[in-house]
């Protein structure tokens, strides 16, 4: 039967493209051209659409390593975003294309869980492809990175420590507790909710997380060389390795020693800080990953 309206649309469809295909030959109309050949979607479940009919995309937040990161809006309500946007052009390589598979689908998990600790995790709102990328719609923290705090303030008091460790660990747990294994725990990949001295943090960029099942091990390097476990370095490691990376995140927060070699506790400031704290980074950077404290006797430490 015929349909006026589907029909209509399909004819004006048709009409828009010729005349697009006859600019691209060299007629004379000067307007801007709109490719109208269709794309194969990598993502089985975004949206496709013209990212800027539903957002509005304001300044840069950052770089990524497959794309740029910069703040947004949705039209219809206002409400604001981070959008991270990856080039199609740089998932070429079927390694590259596995990866960016991988980080959708578990922040889809890690958003969608009714869990309260899902709160210390950067949340995925909505993902929408184009012809020409992949933009992941995010929350928005506005507070910068744990790398910035930490260069800008120094270091931490170890109660302001302790409130931010909790909020860490408890984050890790969560994650654990899903079947997923982060392997990229840094300053950088910790984001600030606000500009307030005792914002709220939230783990974030998901692009080296693994899924895993209770005894599971991997091999292969992942993750930044200061923060990595040993064992990663000898070939075979689970979940253990986000333990140590949280406790030398834990030693730069208390010693402001970003990046400085080798991790000690012997230097006149440690004089100043608590046996227990002391002690707890000892347990989460022991070397061997059994013996090393859990994520959840830690949490109550």
């Amino acid at each position: 039967m015929y349909n006026k309206t589907k029909d209509t649309l399909k004819l004006y469809h048709i009409f828009k493209c010729s005349i697009l295909t006859y600019q691209k030959k060299g007629g004379s109309w000067n307007r801007p051209v709109k490719d109208c050949t269709p794309f194969t979607p990598i993502l089985p479940f975004s949206s496709l659409s013209d990212l800027n009919s539903v957002y509005s995309l304001g300044r840069e937040l950052g770089r990524a390593q497959y794309g740029i990161i910069r703040s947004c809006k949705r039209r219809s309500s206002g409400a604001l975003f981070a959008c991270k946007s990856i080039a199609r052009v740089s998932l070429s390589d079927p390694q590259q294309m596995e990866r960016i598979m991988s980080e959708t689908c578990i922040m889809k998990r890690l958003s969608n869980s009714t869990c309260s600790f899902v709160d210390g995790i950067v949340r995925l709102h909505d993902i929408i492809e184009d012809k020409d990328s992949i933009h992941l719609i995010l929350e928005l923290c506005r507070g910068g990175d744990l790398y910035e705090r930490i260069t800008e303030n120094k270091r931490y008091t170890e109660v302001h420590a302790a409130f931010l460790m909790k909020s860490l660990l408890e984050s890790i747990h969560f994650c654990h507790s899903m079947g997923i294994i982060d392997r990229d725990i840094k300053p950088e990949n910790i984001l600030l909710v606000d500009n307030s001295e005792t914002s709220p943090i939230k783990l974030a960029d998901f692009g080296l997380a693994l899924e895993f099942t209770k005894g599971q091990t991997f091999s292969g390097l992942a993750g930044s060389s200061y923060y990595m476990a040993p064992e990663i370095f000898q070939g075979e490691y689970s979940e253990e390795v986000d333990i140590w990376s949280a406790g030398v995140i834990m030693y730069i927060v208390l010693s402001g020693a970003i990046q400085k070699g080798e991790v000690s506790l012997s230097s006149k400031l440690w004089d100043f800080i608590s046996d227990e704290a002391k002690d707890l980074i000892s347990k989460m950077r022991h070397p061997y990953a059994k013996s090393r404290i859990a994520v959840a006797e830690a949490m109550g430490k």
